[in-house]
């Protein structure tokens, strides 16, 4: 039995208490998964302890590999069909579906996991993981927070998306070319 605040509302300060966790658990789970990352990309580097021109050349094709992903993101689109969700996850379901995106930042989480590795200090790549990972993840927290009044914008935000996959499809493929580069210097 509900309380008579609830049963005014509708239920909808149960339904906003529950968003607020979907979205703080999504948030957790990204912030976290990132920092982990960040410290076993530094794991590595110290493991590899030089940079040299074939780490550059697999570090460049690693990096264009996500830029032409990135540049056919509409076509794969259309030729991978959205999953059938038939049942709500819950907290720990956002807690975990937040993990398995990590990857779609694909370039600056690239760039950023090679700095990492190259620095090969796992506090270094956990705390700028972390940093990363909070300014990845806010956005997501504050569009959890206040969905409900937020769809007008997002709409006018999704118009922006091609342009958007674009500049970063070209900037994972300039990125590529300097890792081509940097591996004839070495």
């Amino acid at each position: 039995m509900g309380t008579h605040a609830e049963a005014a509302d509708g239920g909808k300060g149960r339904r906003a208490g529950r968003g607020v966790a979907l979205s703080v658990a999504f948030f957790l789970g990204l912030v976290l998964s990132l920092a982990a990352l960040g410290a076993a990309a530094a794991v590595v580097g110290r493991l590899l302890t030089r940079w040299d021109a074939a780490f550059a050349l697999g570090a460049a094709a690693v990096t264009a590999v996500a830029g032409i992903a990135t540049l056919l993101a509409p076509t794969l689109r259309r030729r991978v069909p959205d999953p059938e969700i038939r049942q709500r996850g819950g907290v720990a379901g956002a807690f975990t579906y937040s993990v398995a995106t990590i990857t779609s930042s694909a370039g600056p989480l690239l760039l950023l996991l090679t700095v990492a590795a190259a620095v090969g200090r796992p506090i270094y790549g956990a705390v700028v993981s972390f940093a990363f990972g909070v300014g990845r993840g806010l956005p997501f927290l504050v569009l959890g927070l206040f969905a409900g009044r937020m769809g007008v914008w997002l709409e006018r935000v999704a118009r922006a998306r091609r342009p958007v996959e674009i500049v970063s499809g070209l900037a994972l493929l300039g990125l590529a070319l300097y890792f081509v580069r940097l591996s004839t210097v070495l």
